[in-house]
């Protein structure tokens, strides 16, 4: 798969067709903020990428359409991929299109048929790609996935960030999940691992996965038949002490006391649910003994009142009775004498008085009240000794009922602590029937069945043995290996002979790639130095270059299902000072000597890369940098400076910024 030309379409419906040689070294160079570096973007977005990956600016303004014309081996292929609208980052609808003579279609035929994923399976069809299945590293907790062009596409993109960072070496490599995918697929991609080998990997795997639950299985049940007859008598104890087994009844076999356990967590006593006219009854019982209460506190307080009544009137009665004691001697006069009509006289002897006298009377008339009063009083006090009598009555009738309702409470108390226990007897027995539920469950069978299951689970770990053996056998893990490793010295020695060609600090001895951390490794006398231990923007941007021209020459040479491109961008940002540099591309306003000889080196080794492998890889770079060689300026298809640049000026016009 090489890129024949890249495709905008105008919201207004024009078209802007950026076509490129097949084969050879494209170089569109230009000064900054002219499109380059989106050139990139819009290929990985047409390749099946989701994301729109264009930053907001005139691309998003004016072009409504993207596209790419793909040559490939048998075949073109038409992609157009219609950009998000305003506020959405991403998209997977696209358009596909397939013929031998096949051309950039007009504006008008555009129209989404296809999503993102069957973009991806049918271009990864027509360049090789299979029905392939990776499968992650031995411990990774990746699953199992099907690779497809969008795992390919990684090792054929690499932007002005990336290419000038130690930290990864390929493309999206920083995303989640993404570099444990290009460790999973390199394999493939490298030829180590092949179509069938990968599903028989897989297959495996998955093997071995049976293989782990039939021994453990089996583990279980030889270990259960080892301790099962203690482990059943030792339920037997707990579930007869809950009351979920009869104490005297006995078990002549192990057949008998599992059914007994069966049947004690089969059928559980019922549930004692709390009864709603029992709960009635006790307030109704609580109010009656309330109100009882208030009753005989009432007539309490009537016997009270009455009680101080009588000791206030006996104290009277004393009082009257003093007095009626000192006045008793007008009792003594003569009889006849009765009260006198004249106070002149005198009492005892008839005889007149010089002075009037009343006292005799006065004293007579008081007696007769005194006596008047202390008979009111004895009159009243046989009411009151009845009344009393009565109260006393009324009280004992009240703390008669007391009792009673205090009786039925204590009862339903008693009942409600009994059943309070037997819900936590019940608890008791549902947790015990839960354990020997969870024990039965794992006993495969007794008797003549459970010998049977043992041996069936016996021939079942074997035939999942003999099964994993047998795949392993057909996949010689030893000889992925040792492709794996032969692929890799080649990639090696090439990775180490274009590091020395460009003067490389490190590459005196051996450069390598490190599948597994998917970095660039070099021997030096302190050690195995990785990229990120090296230092200098140049020696990011060198490694990076030879590691991806060393990959691609093993991929064409041995035709693996890969594009057969690779797009660069910004690839000589380190050597140049300042915007001002950038934006010529003069190489005389790069810093030093050595640094023009590294950066017409890398185009050299890049030009002469291409010519090697013709017409089987297009390499294709946006960058500032405009030498003066002839072959240089044979390889430029775009030079984007003085008011060229990826969208026309005129698109620009149309819809400017609001």
């Amino acid at each position: 798969m090489q890129l024949r030309s890249l495709i905008l379409y105008s919201k207004s419906g024009k078209t802007r067709e950026l076509k490129f040689r097949l084969g050879e070294l494209n170089i569109i160079t230009g000064s900054s903020r002219t499109g380059k570096s989106i050139i990139l973007d819009i290929v990985d977005f047409c390749l099946g990428r989701d994301d729109a990956p264009v930053s907001v600016g005139p691309i998003t303004r004016t072009v409504e359409w993207v596209a790419v014309l793909l040559e490939l081996p048998d075949t073109r292929a038409f992609v157009a991929r219609r950009l998000p609208a305003k506020g959405r980052k991403s998209i997977s609808t696209a358009m596909l299109e397939f013929g031998s003579a096949l051309q950039a279609l007009p504006y008008e035929r555009l129209d989404n048929n296809c999503d993102s994923d069957e973009l991806r399976q049918q271009l990864g069809l027509r360049i090789g790609l299979g029905d392939v299945r990776s499968e992650p590293q031995p411990g990774s907790l990746q699953a199992p996935f099907a690779v497809h062009l969008g795992h390919a596409v990684p090792l054929c993109l690499q932007n002005q960030d990336e290419i000038t960072t130690r930290s990864i070496l390929f493309h999206r490599q920083g995303e989640r999940d993404a570099g444990a995918r290009l460790t999973s697929t390199l394999p493939y991609f490298l030829g180590a691992v092949g179509d069938d080998q990968a599903q028989k990997q897989h297959e495996l795997t998955t093997a071995r996965r049976i293989l782990r639950r039939r021994q453990q299985e089996l583990k279980v049940a030889e270990t259960a038949d080892g301790n099962i007859d203690a482990r059943l008598h030792l339920l037997l104890a707990q579930a007869r002490t809950a009351g979920l087994i009869s104490a005297g009844e006995e078990f002549g076999s192990r057949e008998a006391l599992l059914d007994a356990l069966r049947e004690a967590v089969r059928f559980p006593p019922p549930p004692t649910e709390a009864n709603p006219s029992q709960a009635e009854r006790t307030v109704a019982l609580q109010d009656s003994r309330t109100q009882l209460r208030h009753r005989l506190e009432d007539i309490s307080e009537q016997r009270r009142f009455l009680t101080r009544q009588e000791a206030e009137e006996n104290s009277y009665s004393q009082v009257v009775q003093r007095g009626i004691s000192r006045l008793y001697a007008v009792d003594l006069l003569p009889p006849g004498r009765g009260p006198l009509v004249d106070d002149a006289t005198c009492p005892l002897c008839a005889s007149r008085l010089p002075q009037p006298d009343s006292a005799v009377e006065d004293m007579l008339h008081t007696l007769s009240d005194l006596r008047g009063q202390l008979a009111s009083v004895h009159t009243v006090r046989p009411r009151r000794e009845q009344t009393l009598r009565e109260l006393a009555e009324q009280a004992d009738t009240v703390r008669e009922e007391l009792r009673g309702v205090e009786g039925a409470l204590n009862s339903l108390a008693e009942l409600e602590a009994d059943r309070t226990r037997f819900r936590a007897q019940a608890e008791e027995q549902a947790f015990l029937r839960g354990r020997i539920d969870a024990h039965l469950s794992q006993l495969p069978g007794t008797g003549d069945s459970y010998e049977g299951s043992l041996l069936q689970m016996r021939a079942s770990a074997a035939f999942a043995q003999a099964t994993a053996d047998e795949l392993e056998a057909e996949l010689d893990t030893d000889a992925m290996q040792d492709r794996l490793d032969h692929a890799l010295s080649y990639i090696n020695t090439d990775m180490t002979a274009y590091a020395q060609e460009l003067k490389l600090e490190h590459s005196e001895r051996n450069v390598r790639l490190d599948v597994r951390k998917l970095t660039v490794l070099a021997d030096t006398d302190d050690g195995i130095t990785p990229l990120l231990r090296i230092g200098s923007g140049e020696n990011w941007v060198g490694y990076h270059l030879v590691a991806h021209l060393a990959l691609h020459r093993f991929f064409a040479l041995n035709h693996r299902p890969v594009p057969r491109m690779l797009l660069l961008d910004q690839v000589t940002q380190p050597f140049y000072p300042s915007e001002v540099a950038k934006d010529s591309g003069n190489p005389d306003l790069i810093r030093s000597d050595a640094d023009r000889n590294t950066v017409h080196g890398m185009f050299d080794l890049m030009y002469r890369f291409t010519h090697d492998l013709a017409p089987d890889f297009q390499l294709i770079v946006s960058d500032h940098a405009n030498l003066p060689d002839q072959w240089y300026q044979d390889c430029v298809r775009y030079n984007w400076r003085d008011g060229e640049a990826l969208v026309p000026q005129s698109w620009i016009d149309e819809h400017p910024s609001s």
